[in-house]
């Protein structure tokens, strides 16, 4: 756009908006009836038929008329309660919990069993195998031939010479005589083995 065509486009602009503040501002003003005129035709009207308006003062007290908000819109509310099950459903859950419960029950009394049976078969304890008493004697030595060797035990007190297959005590069988231990049974425990007593012990 030439510079002459931009000036006539700014002025054309101009005269509108000088024309549409003229009809806003001017106009209305230029057309106003005065003050005078007003209040002329006020006060004819008021006095046409000599006949005065009556004010109602009791309109001013009147009662405002009932009136019940709904619910506001700015507030939260209680969210609505989720419905309750049915009766079938209630029906339903209770069969249910009452078959949980019989087979809970049956599983014990089935453990129950299971446990009273393992203890029946069960072999009873062997009661505590007896041990052969103590030997107490105190082997001292050997004497004699070789055929016939005589052991020399002592409890402190007395000396005893036995051969072997002499008892002792009432319990004790010399087994045999070496030249330095003696081997030693029980009279009461013929199957426990020999019992291997050294010089001096």
């Amino acid at each position: 756009m030439s510079p002459n065509q931009r000036q006539k486009v700014l002025l054309a602009l101009l005269a509108v908006t000088a024309a549409v503040a003229a009809w806003v501002y001017v106009w209305p003003w230029l057309t106003a009836e005065p003050a005078a005129s007003i209040r002329d035709r006020a006060g004819a009207r008021g006095t046409a038929g000599g006949q005065v308006a009556e004010v109602r003062l009791d309109a001013l007290t009147a009662e405002p008329r009932d009136y019940e908000p709904g619910r506001n819109p700015f507030s939260y509310g209680e969210p609505p309660k989720p419905p309750g099950p049915t009766p079938e459903e209630l029906e339903r859950q209770r069969a249910e919990a009452e078959a949980r419960a019989r087979a809970a029950e049956e599983r014990r009394r089935a453990e129950q069993i299971a446990r009273e049976a393992e203890l029946e078969s069960a072999a009873p304890p062997e009661p505590p195998r007896p041990r052969p008493p103590a030997f107490t004697l105190t082997y001292l030595g050997s004497f004699g031939p070789a055929g016939r060797r005589i052991a020399v035990f002592t409890d402190g007190e007395d000396i005893y010479n036995a051969v072997q297959g002499e008892v002792l005590a009432g319990q004790f069988v010399v087994a045999d005589i070496g030249y330095e231990s003696v081997g030693i049974q029980y009279v009461n425990f013929p199957d426990e083995p020999v019992l291997r007593v050294a010089i001096g012990s």
